[in-house]
């Protein structure tokens, strides 16, 4: 029974005030909504992963969703159009799966800053001095390295830096 009653619900995507997640979380979760903020603690401050945003589970044809709208922090339902913003329970159980994972990667996005001199310690360009210049995705870093007089941009993955 608990499995077809969770098949009906779904998760949505909640837009809330500036800096009041908390306040809507605790507001939403003592009128018995259940919510999702992934969340982690970076230089011993509480950061939200998804700032502004909180996911909450409903079930459109049982749940009254007005007091929603009036909970204080929460600012709207996220909507495409006409149409609410709902989440696949993948996507989510996505998200809490590798929740862990993006916490250590934000955790390792302040190594380095713009302009930082970074040595490289694999590959052809080992020992070299770059300048950091950006992060990309899937664990790589843009550097300007200096080549026959002239500045290049080069890509490289992260782990093949350290910092001077």
């Amino acid at each position: 029974m608990q499995l077809i009653m969770n098949l009906m619900k779904k998760w949505y995507l909640i837009k809330t005030k500036p800096k009041q997640e908390k306040i809507a979380i605790i507001n939403l979760q003592n009128q018995d909504y259940h919510i999702y903020c992934p969340l982690t603690i970076i230089n011993n401050k509480t950061v939200f992963l998804f700032p502004g945003y909180l996911f909450i589970l409903l079930d459109e044809k049982v749940q009254d969703w007005s007091p929603i709208k009036s909970t204080k922090g929460v600012l709207n339902f996220v909507r495409f159009g006409l149409n609410y913003a709902f989440i696949s329970n993948n996507l989510i159980d996505f998200i809490k799966a590798n929740e862990n994972i993006t916490i250590k990667k934000i955790k390792h996005l302040n190594n380095f800053h713009p302009g930082d001199n970074v040595e490289i310690t694999e590959g052809v360009f080992k020992n070299y001095v770059a300048k950091f210049k950006s992060f990309q995705s899937d664990e790589r870093v843009t550097l300007l390295l200096n080549l026959m007089g002239q500045q290049q941009k080069i890509y490289i993955e992260r782990k093949s830096l350290v910092g001077l």
